[in-house]
């Protein structure tokens, strides 16, 4: 039997508004699902947003906070105990421990206030004295380095390179005089970097710069050694852990004479190991770039600079 065209198109049609209708029941109870999902998880929020703010709870939130040393925020959450529960034990706890953290606050603005005091009477005290303050020292420590300086003075021979029985000088030209040091350095670097020991003069209050004393070895092990032909692990970092250094600097005699002679190091290394391409020994202590100050303050001695001596 054969469908009339007119019936099928109404079967169509009726099969699909079934369809439709399901459909939307079917998205009408999803919404509704949905809604009362949402009004759990409210609820539940509600419940853990009361549980967190228990007194019990703010108290150990609070506790933490003073572990970590944060005590404003302690306290506002010790404050927020006593204001949601008046005339409970945790609300008398909550306010003994408030005034245990005024107290503490109080002591440390005491402590800041005396410490910038202080720090001012001595910000005046170093103006009011100048560079009289600075203490000469002979013995330094910083980074991997550790210095000892023997003997610093003024004279016309330099002398270094000893290697038993004869040593090398070095006479200053009439009229001119060396500034000398004997230092003994110890590494825990097997090839570091010296720092430089500058000559500074005191003119018109300030410090001024002269320039920077030169490296050489004290001695050597033997004449085969200073030559380079054999190695002198005395005077290697890699194989001896202090080596000692005869250290000098040529200045004219008017720069010496008059005024006051700063000797002072600079706590930066830049003096390399180098091997040399003529003469002896082979290996020397170059200067590279040292950069130091030509105008020395009081300040700069208060971390990068030190004194070693006035002459």
């Amino acid at each position: 039997m054969k469908i009339k065209p007119t019936i099928y198109l109404i079967l169509i049609i009726s099969v699909f508004n079934c369809s439709n209708r399901e459909t939307k029941k079917q998205l009408s109870e999803l919404n509704t699902e949905l809604e009362k999902t949402k009004e759990e998880l409210n609820t539940c929020s509600t419940e853990l947003t009361e549980i967190k703010n228990t007194s019990e709870n703010r108290f150990i939130k609070a506790n933490n906070l003073l572990y970590d040393n944060k005590l404003i925020e302690a306290k506002a959450e010790f404050e927020g105990i006593v204001l949601n529960y008046r005339g409970t034990n945790d609300a008398k706890s909550a306010s003994k421990e408030i005034k245990k953290i005024d107290n503490i606050i109080k002591k440390q603005e005491i402590e800041a206030l005396r410490k910038l005091k202080n720090e001012r009477e001595e910000f005046e005290r170093k103006k009011t004295l100048g560079y009289k303050i600075l203490k000469p020292t002979t013995r330094i420590e910083y980074g991997n380095l550790s210095l000892r300086f023997d003997k610093i003075w003024k004279g016309k021979r330099w002398s270094f390179d000893d290697y038993g029985y004869q040593y090398f000088l070095r006479d200053a030209e009439r009229g001119n005089s060396h500034i000398m040091t004997r230092v003994s350095i110890t590494s825990e670097n097997n090839n570091p970097k010296l720092p430089p020991i500058l000559v500074y003069k005191m003119d018109n209050g300030e410090l001024k710069l002269l320039g920077v004393l030169g490296y050489k070895f004290r001695r050597w092990k033997d004449y085969g050694s200073y030559l380079g032909n054999t190695a002198d692990y005395g005077n290697d970092f890699a194989h001896s852990k202090t080596i000692p250094f005869n250290c000098g600097l040529e200045l004219s005699d008017d720069d010496l004479i008059s005024g006051t002679i700063y000797v002072v190091l600079k706590k930066q290394g830049c003096f390399n190991r180098t091997k040399v391409n003529y003469g002896n020994p082979e290996i020397a202590y170059r200067q590279s770039l040292c950069n130091p100050k030509q105008i020395l303050k009081v300040e700069d001695f208060e971390s990068e600079y030190v004194l070693l001596k006035n002459l």
